[in-house]
């Protein structure tokens, strides 16, 4: 019994030694790396396996949506090719415009008329209406005609799939963050209230009765 005991004081010192050892600006730091890395550090392993696996899941999740990005990609280019004959290698602000227009010839006529109007009867000025139609004119070999309304609706949905898959991936981003900021909260907190529980233990030799005296005071 008495073993037991003095094994018992034994660890309750060492745990508190250990426990005044540790850092809350290095707790932090893990938990700003890396969600529920702080929590393990203070030896909250409920905590911390808990953040790990939000963030292994938000993980997860941001890198399937990237790859249903590059498939969605992948299929608005090819039904573009194949629908309206446009090649596979454009940037992504041509796909905008073939979203946006059902033809390259309506889209030259709005150019035209823009131009005129700004250029030609507004300000006079017959070389600003060539050099605003040799910029934004799309030329014959970058033409396009999507033919069948259903066919532009088609494209510009499959283009909205595309631009809500990034929108997830930022929302999955801003996720991470959030997750290391609770993290961060959650284990500062945590490193408050453990070092207050401790604050008042206190395990002092008694010479006098051959023993030791254990103290522990807390406030609430």
């Amino acid at each position: 019994m008495k073993r037991t005991i003095i094994t018992l004081l034994i660890v309750l010192m060492a745990i508190s030694a250990f426990a005044a050892q540790r850092s809350a600006k290095k707790a932090m730091l893990f938990s700003a790396l890396l969600p529920g890395a702080g929590e393990i550090y203070v030896q909250d392993y409920t905590k911390g396996s808990i953040f790990l696996s939000v963030e292994a899941a938000i993980i997860f999740s941001y890198f399937r949506l990237q790859l249903e990005r590059t498939w969605a990609i992948d299929s608005y280019k090819e039904f573009a090719f194949v629908k309206a004959d446009v090649a596979k290698d454009n940037e992504d602000w041509y796909y905008q415009l073939i979203q946006d227009w059902e033809s390259s010839e309506r889209y030259n006529q709005s150019i035209y008329r823009d131009a005129r109007n700004y250029y030609l009867i507004y300000k006079n000025d017959p070389q600003g209406y060539q050099d605003y139609l040799e910029k934004y004119l799309i030329p014959e070999e970058n033409q396009w005609d999507w033919e069948t309304n259903t066919n532009w609706q088609k494209f510009r949905s499959m283009r909205h799939d595309k631009q809500n898959f990034e929108i997830y991936q930022n929302f999955a981003i801003a996720a991470m963050i959030l997750n290391r900021l609770v993290s961060v909260v959650d284990v500062t907190t945590n490193m408050k209230h453990h070092k207050r529980l401790l604050s008042g233990l206190s395990v002092e030799p008694d010479f006098a009765k051959n023993g030791v005296q254990i103290r522990y005071e807390y406030r609430f």
